[in-house]
């Protein structure tokens, strides 16, 4: 009976684990961390679920066809299972790095076994688990169920952690004969970018150091009829949590003119008292976190609104008031040793003070 609650743990934590992965993690700044925060304490779940079920299926003599060598027979369990757990940790940590598997063609179904490890190798576990734990199955079903499995998973994450880097680079970035992995990922990203046909995801290469980069990711928004539109509805649009998506939108138009811009006035003029509660959030917040302040880009909005709306300052003007009050505010707690906290504010305050000022 605790064998089986102990395995319906296991499998909770697994599908859990399995589903965490499969999502596309669309966050920055303090949600970032929050996710990074689920996905360990997701993975630690399982690895303690699954250790405790090892145990308990060793104790009732599932693994006694390994060795009659009690010592030698542990030995081996545990081996088996750090292997698997390994392995499983390790796929899970590099989707979760990655968020999207960027190889393409040949190379991609070569690595997605890897980057989608933690969705299948603990079935490989948890199978032969189910067997082991109940007598009659056991007794009845071939051998081969559940210890051909085992087998494979064991060496699976074994063969991981004896060569993570050789994982990595044959999963993700194989360099080819001429060129270097910058090349090689360059190239990974530019076709990644051509098989994207969301522009709210084209929008996050606007980011990217390299101009190549963010020429093809405009080029690629712009050849869509609809761009316009898809950005403005982007303006107000927000997610599950309330949180807001248009950051991207302001770093595409900082280096992108609109064709129409009378179109964007009422949208982009509606996004500044979201900015503006957001800085105030931040800065009543007991712990001040520059990442939460940098994504709000309040420099890169001045500059859109400057050289795209300059001739509607009129109707921004007060709400851009109101977000220069919540910048002078005093944050609830003083960032004395943080200078990046307090230059990034300063930069926003002289921003937003220069815009007022010629406007």
């Amino acid at each position: 009976m605790f064998g089986n609650l102990l395995f319906g743990l296991t499998a909770i934590t697994y599908i859990a684990l399995a589903i965490f992965n499969l999502q596309k993690i669309n966050a920055t700044g303090e949600r970032l961390v929050g996710w990074g925060m689920i996905g360990f304490g997701l993975m630690a779940a399982y690895v303690v679920c699954s250790l405790l079920l090892t145990i308990n299926v060793a104790a009732k003599g599932g693994f006694n066809w390994i060795s009659n060598s009690v010592s030698m027979r542990n030995m081996a369990v545990g081996i088996l299972w750090l292997s698997m757990v390994i392995g499983v940790v390790f796929c899970a940590m590099l989707s979760t790095e990655y968020h999207t598997d960027p190889s393409t063609g040949i190379l991609r179904l070569v690595s997605l076994p890897v980057y989608f490890g933690a969705t299948w190798l603990p079935l490989l576990m948890l199978i032969p688990y189910a067997i082991l734990l109940n007598t009659e199955w056991r007794e009845t079903l071939s051998p081969g169920l559940y210890k051909i499995p085992l087998i494979i998973a064991g060496v699976v994450g074994l063969l991981i952690v004896m060569a993570p880097k050789m994982v990595v680079a044959f999963g993700i970035n194989i360099p080819q004969k001429g060129k270097d992995n910058a090349e090689v990922q360059l190239e990974n990203i530019m076709n990644s970018i051509q098989q994207v046909t969301s522009i709210q995801e084209l929008l996050k290469y606007s980011l990217d150091e390299d101009e190549r980069v963010r020429n093809a990711a405009s080029a690629k928004i712009k050849a869509s009829t609809d761009w316009e539109d898809a950005l403005i509805k982007i303006l107000g649009k927000t997610d599950e949590y309330g949180h807001h998506d248009f950051y991207w939108v302001y770093v595409f138009l900082d280096d992108n003119k609109v064709d129409h811009p009378e179109r964007f006035i009422e949208p982009v003029n509606n996004t500044i008292p979201a900015i503006t509660a957001e800085v105030q959030r931040v800065l009543n917040k007991s712990f001040l976190y520059t990442g939460d302040l940098r994504i709000l880009n309040v420099d890169g909005v001045c500059r859109v609104l400057d050289e795209q709306f300059k001739d509607s300052s009129s109707v921004f003007q007060p709400n851009m008031l109101k977000l220069q009050e919540a910048l002078d505010a005093p944050p609830l707690e003083q960032p004395d040793t943080d200078k990046d906290f307090i230059e990034l504010r300063n930069t926003y305050r002289l921003a937003v003070k220069n815009w007022l000022d010629s406007h």
